[in-house]
């Protein structure tokens, strides 16, 4: 029987002359250059898998978004080397994110720096927040305004927050509606829910609990759990709307299984009273209309999340 080891030698023996030729190819400056290109090119796609934000209208659609406390280390050579090969501030914008994320503030803010020069709306609005933990609260309204200039969605709701509460500008309630419809029209439910806070607690306009509805109609449509809370305590007292404790409790449920503690708590209450009889009955259809109780929930007052 033949050795293992003598086919091998045997092998090597025939394609001796087959060998030195390809090693000569993979050397070759044209096979190296294709090499690089196709290691940039999967970084690039890794970067854009591992990095991309929800809040960037200009990420690359193939990839799904990924949630800025869900990016892992493995985000920050891929989105390095994706940028050193391309130049491409998408991909500097992302290993910003990529580097806050793994908690390198002051590298973070130089990779969106360099993506803010050049017109990178996503990296603006993350710059913007930098520079207002820094104490420049005008420096980071400038950034916002800018972004919502071209379109970002959360520089426009973070927009409508800085005019509500006068952040780095005046306070200015038409201004601040004006950002957080554009906000709502993109799809933002938390902008929505802002926007009937406002026209509910009467306090920066006139109250119109008709307008207040509509908004916060549209916020819990959208899975907005602080409107269906909300909505479910409206349900429950009648205010500016009929009572109904079933639909109280459906609001109830809805919010929590998004995971609001409040809303089980209130849900569990109405199955101990009869009102919901079967745990496991699905909740009434739709929602006619809705107003928010003043002080029961705390219109959201914070700058949008992203960093």
């Amino acid at each position: 029987m033949k050795s293992r080891t003598l086919k091998v030698n045997k092998g090597f023996a025939i394609t001796t002359g087959a060998a030195v030729a390809l090693l000569a190819l993979t050397v070759s400056p044209d096979a190296a250059e294709r090499n690089n290109l196709l290691l940039a090119s999967a970084q690039q796609g890794d970067c854009d898998r591992l990095a991309g934000s929800p809040y960037d209208q200009q990420r690359n659609g193939d990839f799904a978004p990924v949630n800025i406390a869900d990016i892992g280390n493995q985000a920050v050579q891929a989105c390095r080397i994706a940028f050193d090969t391309t130049g491409n501030p998408r991909f500097a914008y992302q290993l910003g994110r990529a580097l806050n994320s793994v908690d390198q503030p002051d590298q973070a803010m130089s990779a969106y720096s360099t993506a803010v020069k050049d017109g990178y709306a996503a990296a603006m609005v993350n710059y913007g927040m930098l520079m207002g933990r820094l104490g420049d609260d005008k420096a980071e309204f400038a950034y916002y305004q800018q972004a919502a200039d071209n379109g970002n969605t959360l520089a426009a709701y973070n927009l409508g927050v800085a005019y509500r509460d006068g952040l780095g500008t005046q306070p200015d309630v038409d201004k601040a509606l004006q950002w957080f419809e554009k906000a709502a029209a993109d799809g933002d439910d938390t902008a929505a829910f802002n926007i009937g806070a406002i026209y509910d607690e009467g306090q920066l306009l006139e109250a119109d609990d008709q307008t207040a509805i509509a908004w916060y109609d549209l916020a819990a449509q959208r899975g907005n759990t602080d409107a269906m809370i909300n909505l479910g305590i409206m349900y429950e007292t009648g205010e500016g709307i009929t009572a109904n404790a079933e639909k109280a409790a459906e609001m109830y449920r809805q919010a929590a299984e998004k995971g609001d503690m409040f809303g089980a708590t209130k849900y569990m209450q109405f199955q101990e009273l009869g009102v919901v009889p079967d745990p496991n009955q699905q909740g009434v259809e739709g929602v006619s209309s809705l107003v928010l109780k003043q002080g029961d929930v705390e219109a959201p007052a914070k700058i949008g999340s992203e960093i």
